[in-house]
């Protein structure tokens, strides 16, 4: 009888599903507010729709979130899947942080994205990520300042001129003036690039001079951008209806009071060269650790939330520019002129490099920068100290 009962057991046993743990995978953000909002509902939808492998997501501070994947994944102690832009890529790679997904990356999947978006997370001829939004600054207006966005430098400065009175604290532009990555719409509008084609630094270019000096003026000779310039400072100067255009990326969005009616325009052609502003494109995506032990499970979470539903979602509820082309055929997203004008300007971008030393320019450049706007400097010496100190630090890097 108890060998009958066993059969009988083990019989519907092997009927039944198995019924495994789940697969944790554990994922690191930094969004807030809309987006925060988008990445919890789809992480819902994943473990609604998924029974062996449930997501957890965690959220961190934007400015630690670097640092904290650099000092954790190392030591097995930092997620499966974390979302970052391209920048820091060649760093992590170099380090044994990012896993490459070729092997999982299929035709379709490599087919939904906008074009250039897959290749921000191409390093060396590998990919190590999926992109899930592309951000760049453009021009943002106040509607009830300005009737017309302007075209060029000139249009640009001359508005600005009549809409500045420093007196009351009310300028015709504001943003984050000394920021590299701001300033980066000038240098590279007058043909000025990081590296060339080579990898190596030009940071001192004449055109790089020239775009630095054209910044200076803006703030010094025509006056007409606000002095010691913080984000808080853009948000709070927009908000009060006393700063009637900004520089500024989609994640403006969320820090613009609902009571002001603004627009998006492309960034204006520099007069001097004829040639537009160029930002640099940040494409933000899904990059898998090298130290997941759970690859396969890792990867479907990157599938799933770049496919075309979930990248809607985001979209809708995130008002993310969408890295997946699908977005943009839906009703709501085309018409959305915001998101359309941002990208717009997307398409007249340019990635920023993903090679390790970029992550050595961004302090020497600072630092120039701000020796120029105090005086301390001309532009083209302060700037041929930065190359001279980024050198340095790329060879030791290489051993040299």
């Amino acid at each position: 009888m108890k060998k009958v009962l066993l059969f009988a057991f083990l019989a519907v046993s092997f009927s039944l599903p198995a019924f495994a743990a789940q697969t944790a995978i554990v994922m690191w953000h930094a969004y807030r507010g809309e987006e925060k909002t988008a990445i919890e509902a789809v992480a819902q939808q994943f473990n609604k729709t998924h029974k062996d492998i449930k997501i957890s997501l965690l959220a961190v501070p934007y400015d630690a979130m670097a640092d904290k994947v650099s000092a954790s994944v190392p030591r097995g102690k930092g997620p499966d899947l974390f979302i970052y832009a391209q920048d820091r890529l060649g760093g992590w790679i170099a380090a044994g942080i990012a896993e490459p997904i070729e092997y999982y990356l299929t035709d379709a999947i490599s087919a939904r994205f906008v074009p250039g978006s897959l290749s921000a997370f191409i390093y060396k001829d590998s990919t190590y990520g999926l992109p899930l939004s592309n951000k760049c600054v453009t021009l943002i207006y106040n509607k009830a300042l300005v009737a017309k966005p302007p075209k060029t430098t000139d249009e640009l400065i001359s508005l600005a001129q009549s809409l500045t009175d420093p007196d009351k604290k009310q300028y015709g532009l504001a943003y984050e003036i000394q920021n590299y990555y701001y300033h980066s719409i000038w240098m590279q509008g007058f043909g000025a690039r990081v590296f060339d084609e080579q990898g190596n630094p030009t940071l001192n270019s004449p055109a790089a001079a020239e775009s630095l000096q054209f910044a200076i003026d803006l703030q010094k000779k025509y006056k007409i951008v606000p002095e010691e310039v913080t984000n808080t400072l853009v948000t709070t100067l927009f908000n009060e209806g006393k700063a009637a255009m900004s520089i500024n990326g989609p994640w403006f969005r969320g820090e613009i009071d609902p009571s002001i009616k603004y627009g998006v325009a492309p960034l204006p052609i520099i007069s001097q060269t004829g040639k537009p502003a160029i930002p640099f494109l940040t494409v933000e995506g899904i990059i898998m650790s090298a130290q997941s032990e759970n690859k396969d499970a890792a990867f479907e979470v990157m599938d799933y939330f770049t496919n075309n539903a979930s990248s809607l979602t985001f979209a809708l509820k995130g008002k993310m520019v969408s890295a997946n082309k699908s977005v943009f055929t839906n009703k709501k997203i085309s018409s959305d002129p915001t998101i359309m004008g941002f990208m717009a300007q997307v398409k007249q971008s340019i990635p920023m490099p993903n090679a390790p030393e970029m992550t050595m320019v961004w302090s020497p450049v600072t630092t120039a920068m701000n020796k120029a706007f105090l005086g301390a400097m001309s532009p083209l010496d302060a700037l041929t100290e930065a190359q001279n100190s980024v050198i340095s630090s790329i060879e030791k890097l290489k051993g040299k």
